[in-house]
């Protein structure tokens, strides 16, 4: 389905494009619906298409050679996946699977090359966007390497009571992914913290008992 140039810069990524790059670059993008577990992007992939979120959440993570799976980041409404792919006419680096019904807005991996060419402020963009996700995974990197399970955990389980991530029942294994390491770390750890007196458990569910004790976890003090 095609999108018009209203729709566009309704995306936050196209926000400061004007009226005439939208108008133009319109006519090459198509909508995709994707329903909640299905696979859009898969790593290694060669690239096809870049896509940007316009409605739901999608998921990235990658999998290593032992099996361990690391989630990367959950995109919303305004970011973009495949864009490295893209540019470097690389494979795509990650696995990217819908987490909820999930609209996209696709532009060819080519075709975008062009754009970028003939619309500067689609290449400023661009460029805009891919420092935050510099930025965004120097932090996620530092968090795995200077940090312990016990931080790490204690910063997931704010996130999620602060909304920050996807409003799900989350597994000990899910959980592990996020935060890079093993589920038996994570229910070790999540018993030391009830046994603090920092959270309880109740039902596969956690609840934060001692918000500003667990806010000294996480800033790793």
């Amino acid at each position: 389905m095609a999108v018009t140039g209203e729709a566009l810069a309704r995306v936050p990524f196209f926000k400061e494009l004007d009226d005439r790059s939208l108008q133009e670059i319109a006519p090459h993008v198509d909508e995709r619906r994707f329903s909640r577990g299905q696979v859009i992007v898969l790593e290694g992939d060669g690239c096809r298409v870049v896509y940007f979120v316009a409605r739901g959440v999608v998921r990235t993570r990658r999998l290593s050679l032992e099996g361990r799976e690391q989630v990367l980041g959950y995109l919303g409404p305004g970011q973009v996946f495949g864009f490295v792919a893209a540019l470097d006419r690389g494979a795509h680096l990650a696995t990217v699977d819908a987490l909820s019904g999930a609209e996209v807005y696709s532009v060819p991996c080519q075709r975008l090359r062009e754009l970028m060419s003939e619309h500067h402020d689609l290449a400023l963009a661009a460029l805009k966007y891919l420092a935050s996700e510099v930025r965004r995974l120097s932090d996620m990197v530092e968090g795995l390497a200077l940090h312990t399970v016990r931080t790490r955990l204690a910063r997931f389980l704010l996130a999620q009571a602060d909304g920050a991530l996807p409003p799900q029942r989350w597994t000990q294994e899910e959980i592990a992914s996020q935060i890079g390491t093993v589920r038996e770390m994570v229910g070790r750890t999540l018993r030391a913290l009830a046994a603090d007196g920092l959270i309880r458990r109740e039902r596969g569910r956690v609840a934060i008992m001692n918000r500003d004790g667990l806010e000294g976890e996480a800033s790793g003090a």
